[in-house]
């Protein structure tokens, strides 16, 4: 039995209590597959991070896992990681490379007191298949819309910047906020695409600050629904890019959480066909697990 610390960590926010909340142990070293989801399962986050012990490398090896399974990429946890990795851990300022079954990505940390600036470049983006049209009859059964409620002149398709998702734009934020999945259709669909994730969005009430309002929902992969996805911000970061003229400086700011009391804005930074999503995080508390 090793004793390892546990944080929970609220991610793209400076205030506790708001922002996408994620669990990160280490070390995890000697911990075995099933063990980190077990821990998963008990911390109950949309994803926990799990880092082994640091050598004297500008790389940092992170796995993640939903209270479900493992999965490639989890930026919000891994934006909680470097907030972690900073702040307790003793990692300076710098660029450096984390290492997950997304691949090896650059990270980037700007030391302050507390709130540690953090870049996560996400993997090369991949713009997968749009949806054919009995699938997206699915997905507004799944929604419970009319096919009026999209907007014609873009696909649902899946986008994917490490961890795919399923992209598709209404209309109405007052549609977007009233949705009420019905669960059993979404996650079958979700199945039958190979992708559990649905990320939805709204330019209705956007800003100058705010690119479009989004919602996240991942019950096949354990998340029933999300409060602020750094994946997904990424992949719509690229997909508006390509589609519309709304990211005209190559940045998207993203509002989420709204629907969950959690609100907050993921920032985006798109070159070509990578995204970097920007971030600050605060810890909530610290503990001690004995496994």
């Amino acid at each position: 039995m090793q004793e390892r610390t546990v944080w929970q960590v609220d991610a793209f926010t400076t205030i506790a209590f708001t922002g996408n909340p994620a669990g990160v142990v280490y070390p995890c070293d000697g911990l075995t597959e099933d063990e980190m989801l077990k821990i998963s399962r008990e911390l109950n986050n949309s994803e926990t991070a799990f880092i082994q012990k640091l050598d004297r490398t500008d790389t940092q090896h992170i796995r993640f896992f939903t209270p479900k399974q493992e999965v490639p990429l989890c930026t919000h946890a891994a934006v909680a990681s470097y907030h972690i990795l900073a702040t307790r851990l003793g990692l300076k300022a710098g660029e450096h490379h984390m290492h997950c079954k997304a691949g090896l990505l650059p990270v980037g940390v700007e030391q302050s007191a507390s709130h540690p600036n953090i870049r996560v470049t996400q993997k090369e983006g991949h713009f997968g298949p749009l949806l054919s049209e009995s699938q997206n009859r699915k997905l507004r059964e799944a929604l419970q819309l009319d096919a009026s409620s999209f907007y014609e002149e873009l696909p649902v398709q899946i986008v994917s910047t490490g961890n795919a998702k399923i992209l598709a734009g209404l209309k109405s934020k007052a549609e977007l906020d009233s949705i009420k999945i019905r669960r059993e259709i979404l996650v079958a669909l979700g199945e039958e695409l190979g992708v559990p994730g649905l990320y939805l969005f709204t330019f209705d009430q956007g800003s100058e600050e705010i690119t479009a309002h989004t919602r996240m929902f991942s019950p096949g992969s354990g998340v029933e629904e999300d409060p602020v996805t750094g994946n997904a911000a990424g992949a719509l970061a690229l997909y508006l890019n390509r589609y519309t003229n709304r990211v005209p400086d190559l940045r998207a700011s993203f509002m989420q959480g709204e629907a969950m009391g959690r609100q907050d804005l993921v920032h985006v930074q798109v070159n070509q066909l990578f995204a970097t999503v920007l971030g600050q995080a605060c810890t909530v508390f610290e503990a001690h697990l004995y496994v």
